[in-house]
């Protein structure tokens, strides 16, 4: 029987296909599993290197507050704990006290840190943001008895103006300046009234003081108290940590803005205490 153009070809038989026994399901089963172990593990491992490097360095630096964060740069964290060296080391927080100031905002680096008995670290830089809500509360608190009102920033003229007394009657200016390292908010005007005072009158101006004072002898509310508010510093001259010392410091419509830098030195006990690393010996 011949066929035809019209008639169409029966298929072949088909080749059967091949399906895994229960062996091999088991094998693939157990391999995906032991992979997503692994990954878990693996992932664990990393949050559980940074949290004890987070933790050594808050320890180290209590200032910088607990929403310390840390993250390591250049390799993952475990690699770099089980190797006591961390390349670069990003720290990030927005809780820090710089001595009266409250809830200041630290973005900082450090470069090659060497974990051991004592915390080396080769060179840091930090930026430093305070908002006018901390500069307010440093100056209240340097205030004493004064009513402070307002407390804003002008970043034109480069000052921080400060409304006093009742219904802000008088008008402090501060101005920020860089000495020795650190940055304070120096008296740069005072008016009461619209008239221009001295500075060292604040202690008995016009009822601002409150209790009053002879003029200068910084009272409840002298001008000696107000000229330190608001400093970058522990109240008792202690450091800034991480050997960190002001470079500049700009004035802008949120508050301050510090850029800071410091040189090799160790970390070591639990008050943050830093120990500069000694210079070059000077050639004979």
């Amino acid at each position: 029987m011949r066929s035809g153009p019209g008639r169409s070809r029966l298929p072949g038989p088909r080749s059967p296909r091949l399906r895994p026994g229960p062996r091999g399901r088991r094998a693939a089963l157990l391999a995906a599993v032991l992979a997503l172990v692994l990954v878990a593990g693996a992932g664990a491992g990393e949050f559980t290197a940074r949290q004890l490097i987070r933790s050594r360095i808050a320890r180290l630096a209590p200032a910088l507050g607990d929403g310390l964060t840390a993250r390591t740069a250049g390799g993952p964290a475990l690699w770099a704990l089980a190797h006591r060296r961390i390349p670069r080391l990003d720290l990030s927080t927005e809780d820090a006290r710089l001595g009266p100031l409250p809830q200041v905002t630290v973005r900082a680096r450090l470069d090659d840190v060497r974990l051991g008995t004592a915390t080396s670290v080769a060179g840091t830089h930090a930026e430093v943001t305070v908002p006018v809500r901390s500069l307010g509360a440093a100056v209240r608190a340097a205030a004493g008895s004064v009513p402070v009102g307002q407390v804003r920033s002008d970043p034109v003229a480069g000052t921080v103006e400060v409304a006093l007394g009742q219904g802000g009657l008088g008008r402090l200016t501060l101005r920020p300046v860089i000495a020795d390292g650190r940055v304070s908010l120096t008296v740069s005007s005072l008016t009461v009234l619209g008239r221009a005072v001295p500075p060292d009158s604040l202690g008995s101006a016009g009822g601002l003081a409150g209790a009053g004072g002879p003029a200068g002898a910084g009272g409840p509310a002298g001008a000696g108290g107000l000229r330190g508010a608001g400093g970058l510093g522990a109240a008792d001259g202690r450091p800034y940590p991480l050997g960190l010392r002001a470079g500049s410091v700009q004035v802008l419509p949120e508050g301050l803005r510090v850029v800071l830098d410091g040189g090799p030195g160790t970390l070591s006990g639990r008050d943050g205490g830093w120990t500069a690393a000694p210079g070059p010996a000077a050639a004979p």
